[in-house]
């Protein structure tokens, strides 16, 4: 029995046959085109999840590096206003020693008093300095606010936090982008340890405290001590919220030890000199500035200020060490911001290349394969063309 196939039919499979491999043929100038293997998932639907996987980690980078761009630009606005303020410090520092110089008169002192009221007012102007958005450098997360004040009397306040804004540069590091204002000015290290001296001193004496600790930090104890001489020597009484609890000759080798407190003095001594001793573990910058203006109107003969001149300095000198510490820490940030910047880049070039191997196009593969259609779809042509053109009565 002989099978009859319509011509429809025929005619039908041949055309279909000719639409795919002209569907083949664009497909590869699409991809010479593009320079990609993959133009949709379904040519591979394995290396598209991991393209895809690509393509987030690629979004996660990009993420990073603008923060670690953000972080370093809020770092480095800090970074230049700390180094002004160490200047400040230095020069305040020097401008207190210079008027501890008994051989100044009261005009000098007046002059040096001028000095430092223009170095605490620019000095009030850094620790309020604003970045290029506005935001306060020194105020902690509460940076749309100004974070210092100054009263009429020269103290300042802190209305900032203590804490710090935080750049994600990568998906387990964080890193500072400020330091509140109150960590780095208004909690100095007391340079003499654990006591504020107030000195009472008589005209001409040398007298300085060197040291003050207390190794008891339960003992907030106010002590005095009151110094006696003699032709037989120096001594000493030492009370404790007013009440007398040693007495001994004075050693300046050894100083003054009772219990776990241990006082050490230099200088020469005169007769009733006394100092008073206050716990302060920490001091502030700002009133070593106010202190230091304070004290310039007083007598260049006047022995007591000349000690807190000395003591001005000392703190002043004490918070240069204390910001310098902290524009250390700024550096480390900004290698720790660089570091994981190379690492994302380096990270960003092996994602490439792996991409690179599952999606890019090989050419020479490509064109052969384009060649090969393009020969197919001629022939798929002329078999349309022929099979257009039967007819019976080509035949009759």
């Amino acid at each position: 029995m002989i099978s009859r196939i319509a011509s429809f039919h025929n005619y039908q499979s041949v055309a279909n046959d000719m639409n795919r491999q002209q569907v083949k043929v664009a497909e590869n100038q699409q991809q010479l085109a593009s320079g990609k293997r993959l133009l949709t998932a379904g040519d591979d639907p394995v290396s598209s999840i991991y393209i895809q996987n690509f393509d987030q980690q690629n979004t996660q980078i990009e993420q990073s590096l603008k923060s670690i761009t953000l972080a370093r630009n809020r770092l480095d606005n800090e970074e230049t206003a700390i180094t002004e303020v160490e200047n400040l410090l230095d020069e305040a520092k020097r401008k207190s020693m210079m008027m501890v110089n008994g051989s100044l008169s009261g005009d000098d002192r007046i002059a040096h008093k001028q000095d430092m009221q223009g170095l605490f007012d620019s000095f009030m102007n850094l620790v309020n300095t604003q970045d290029e958005s506005g935001n306060y450098v020194f105020a902690g997360t509460q940076y749309s606010k100004q974070p210092f004040f100054r009263d009429n009397n020269g103290h300042v306040s802190y209305v900032g936090d203590s804490y710090q804004r935080m750049a994600k540069v990568a998906p387990a590091v964080e890193v500072p982008m400020n330091d509140a204002g109150d960590k780095l000015f208004l909690e100095v290290s007391n340079p003499y340890g654990n006591y504020q001296p107030d000195y009472q001193l008589q005209e001409g004496s040398m007298l300085l405290l060197s040291q003050a600790t207390n190794s008891n930090d339960a003992d907030q104890s106010a002590y005095r001590v009151e110094f006696t001489t003699s032709p037989s020597g120096t001594s000493y009484q030492l009370y404790q919220n007013g009440a007398v609890v040693s007495s001994a000759p004075f050693e300046p080798g050894k100083g003054i030890e009772w219990g776990t407190l241990q006082v050490n003095i230099d200088g020469e001594i005169k007769n009733g000199d006394v100092i008073d001793l206050s716990r302060q573990d920490k001091v502030n910058v700002f009133d070593a500035f106010r202190r230091g203006i304070e004290l310039s109107d007083r007598s260049v003969s006047d022995a007591s200020a000349s000690a807190e001149l000395h003591q001005v300095a000392a703190e002043l000198s004490e918070g240069f060490k204390h910001i310098n510490r902290a524009r250390s820490e700024i550096g480390t940030r900004l290698q720790t911001l660089d570091r994981q910047e190379d690492m994302h880049e380096d990270f960003r070039i092996v994602m490439k290349q792996a991409r690179g191997t599952l999606e890019d196009l090989d050419y020479a593969t490509a064109v052969i394969e384009l060649n090969e259609n393009m020969m197919a779809l001629q022939a798929s042509q002329q078999a349309f063309a022929k099979t257009k053109d039967l007819n019976l009565f080509n035949y009759i």
